[in-house]
């Protein structure tokens, strides 16, 4: 047959036009957010209309479709790294991460184990080792990166389980004798990877919380000792390093303590808060992520990372290998240098992962952990002033506030009806997002609705809080006045 190029191919030429267009597009999307609502109101039926179609037959040009993938985007997009972004945990993506998870995916390399790329491999496993000491966990290094807390989570709780049942020497089909425990303020992913994992619903341990929404000790150890004389087998403590919710942060030496003397596995799920640790303030976190089995962490929340970009760090690479090694003549590895026979499969539940952290290193690379800290450290200043602006005036009231999450609502002294202020405080979040000027989350703390706010953005500035107060407190003096 005739040597013919394929039709995917393209040129140098056409694809360095094609990359300018690229980067022209992605500066404007960058540029957009500063001057833009943070969310324009749409519909689901806008956007199928917008984007709706039937199967191609054809192609058309690249450039035109670089154009039309931009548009709804541009237009619809939800943009993360806006100023008055506050709604969720994701953090604002550093530009020039963004340029190196570009390059990342041009490279397209499959980081299954050393093998198969050795210089992507070699770059993760530093990538790792810099976070770890970032933080504190003084592990050594071990771990891989995944696509977020979630995934994190779940190994974690997979090497935990793995643990409990050798210990225990239990048979195949025993796991539902394991139990595990986490605060009710712990994260949802907790509780999923239980059930992936087969425990039973009754045996995830719900552990009540303080006045602070810090998981009580006394709870947890009376239901630690009650499972033990039941004949039922502890497999995990969790705590949290900074809950999705408020922020709170568990007592975790307290934790530790509990953990080490039952001979637990002890997680904590620090996908958002542990880089606080980084922090002079928070630097006490360190002293139990060292006494951790694992530690979760997203640089894509407050490490100014693009998604996808989580973090599993491991005590023991050996206790990850007894979770996840297997054997198959497809993937057996022949290398016999300790480096090179690495492979992440043997150590986490994908075999197929991409190049996650390049990103990662070219933004410690680029700015350094000096001008992160103070960065992440700004974001906490700035809770404070937020903080401080809503316990100044009589018509606020702060719920909860911890690292850089802070639940306020408003509260007209005269107001004492909690289902009024419920529906006025919706009201007032409701709009404001409708409107697009700032982006809150809601959330229910003891039956009160709060107007939540997370602080993970490096553009955000004080002039961005003031701002959100106003609009709150306008929109509450207009809702209170017309009721």
């Amino acid at each position: 047959m005739p040597a013919t190029p394929s039709p995917l191919d393209m040129d140098a030429t056409e694809f360095r036009k094609l990359g300018q267009q690229l980067v022209e597009l992605m500066t404007r999307a960058l540029g957009v957010e500063h001057n833009e609502p943070v969310m324009a109101p749409t519909t689901g039926q806008e956007i199928i209309d917008l984007v709706n179609e039937d199967l191609p037959r054809h192609g058309i040009p690249a450039e035109r479709v670089l154009a039309l993938c931009s548009d709804p985007l541009l237009r619809f997009g939800r943009r993360n790294g806006h100023p008055r972004f506050f709604g969720y945990v994701c953090g604002s993506a550093d530009p020039v991460a963004i340029l190196a998870d570009a390059l990342a995916t041009a490279f397209n390399q499959n980081l299954t184990a050393w093998r198969s790329s050795p210089a992507a491999v070699e770059i993760e496993r530093l990538v790792i080792r810099w976070l770890d000491a970032m933080v504190g966990f003084a592990g050594d290094g071990h771990g891989m990166l995944v696509s977020g807390g979630s995934a994190a989570n779940l190994q974690a709780l997979t090497c935990a389980v793995t643990q409990a049942e050798q210990q225990a020497s239990l048979p195949s089909g025993s796991r539902h004798r394991l139990t595990i425990y986490l605060s009710r303020e712990g994260h949802l992913s907790m509780i999923k990877a239980a059930r992936l994992l087969g425990l039973a619903d009754d045996h995830i341990r719900l552990i009540e919380v303080d006045d602070d929404r810090r998981l009580r000790l006394d709870d947890l150890r009376h239901k630690i000792e009650h499972d033990l004389t039941s004949g039922l087998i502890p497999a995990a403590v969790c705590g949290s390093a900074g809950t999705s919710n408020t922020g709170t942060i568990d007592p975790l030496d307290a934790l530790a303590d509990l953990a080490a003397q039952h001979d637990i596995w002890f997680h904590i799920d620090g996908a958002y808060g542990a880089p606080a640790a980084m922090v002079p303030e928070y630097r006490w976190m360190a002293r139990a992520f060292a006494r951790a089995d694992s530690l979760s962490l997203d640089p894509h929340k407050w490490l100014y990372s693009p998604l996808d970009s989580g973090c599993i760090l491991y005590r023991d690479a050996a206790a990850s290998q007894q979770a996840f090694a297997l054997d198959s003549e497809y993937i057996a590895v022949t290398q016999t240098d300790p480096r090179e026979s690495f492979a992440y499969f043997n150590h986490g539940a994908e075999l197929s992962r991409r190049f996650r952290a390049l990103k990662i290193w070219a933004t410690i690379k680029t700015h350094g952990v000096d001008r992160l800290t103070d960065t992440i450290a700004l974001n906490i200043t700035l809770r404070r002033h937020l903080d401080n602006r809503v316990e100044e005036h009589p018509n606020l009231e702060l719920l909860g506030s911890e690292l850089s999450i802070s639940c306020f609502r408003y509260h007209p002294p005269n107001t004492a009806d909690n289902n009024l202020l419920n529906t006025l405080n919706r009201q007032i979040l409701e709009t404001l997002v409708a409107e697009g000027r700032v982006l809150m989350s809601p959330t229910t703390l003891d039956g009160r609705y709060a107007l939540r706010v997370c602080i993970v953005n490096f553009r955000t500035r004080a002039s961005d809080i003031d701002l959100l107060i106003d609009e709150v407190l306008r929109l509450g003096e207009s809702f209170s006045s017309n009721a």
